[in-house]
Formats: structure tokens, C-alpha cells, sequence
């Protein structure tokens, strides 16, 4: 358990996001994940950071979302890394379609330029935790 009482990942060390954490603290048997991957390209990494940790939760309560991490690797902080858990790539997709999908997006910091060709998206079956 974390100093604020919720779960932690052994994986990650962050407290469990999205639904209630599973058994194994993390995304347990989840059987599919997506990795979103951008780069930051005119100095907005401090606003995107506080954009997602200030988001509005929109994906929580989607139906077949597990959980999400933001992360950043350390050697290159303009590098965001989206890390989200599902039942199953049906609810990933439909998700991804919605209007809440685009509705999540609407923080996005006014300005902000990507990296052109570093964007993409990934999508993972769970194979064992």
C-alpha cells in the first residue's frame, strides 16, 4: 500500500488508476493493452504534464477500461508514453472511436506541436502477469 493507502503496482511502484486494483496490484490478467507514444516538439512538456494530471477521467468508467499510466523515460522527458490496461481490444477500439475519446482530449494545451512520424499506437495482447 501507498503512504495514501491505495494499492500500488509492483511493476511500477504507482498507485493503481481506473478500476479497483487487481490481486496482484497491477493490471492483473487484463487481456489486452494499448501504448500510445508521442514526442513533444516546442517546449510544452511541463503543460502536457500538468494536463494529464489534472485529465478528466472520461476513459474510467468505459466499459471494459482496466487502467492507464502516463509515462516519461527519464533520458528524454519530451517523450510521453500511454500505458492502457482493457478486458478485450473491442472496448479499446470503441473507446477509441467515441465521442469520449475526443471529448478526453480537450485538454490538450493550446499550441502544442508533435514530433511529426514519432506518434503511434500499439496494441498488445496480455500474454501473463
Amino acid at each position: 500500500m501507498s503512504s495514501e493507502g491505495q494499492p500500488e503496482s509492483r511493476s511500477l511502484g504507482l498507485p493503481a488508476g481506473g478500476r479497483e486494483a487487481k490481486p496482484d496490484g497491477g493490471a492483473g490478467d487484463t487481456g489486452f493493452a494499448a501504448i500510445s507514444r508521442f514526442v513533444i516538439a516546442n517546449g510544452m512538456t511541463a503543460d502536457v504534464r500538468k494536463a494529464f494530471r489534472n485529465r478528466p477521467h472520461l476513459v474510467d468508467d468505459v466499459p471494459g477500461f482496466v487502467d492507464m499510466r502516463v509515462l516519461s523515460p527519464a533520458d528524454c522527458p519530451d517523450e510521453i508514453w500511454l500505458l492502457t490496461f482493457w478486458t478485450d481490444a473491442r472496448s479499446f477500439r470503441e473507446w477509441h472511436r467515441s465521442h469520449l475519446y475526443h471529448d478526453s482530449h480537450a485538454g490538450i494545451p493550446a499550441g502544442l506541436k508533435l514530433v511529426r512520424g514519432e506518434t503511434w499506437i500499439r496494441e498488445f495482447e496480455h500474454v501473463s502477469s
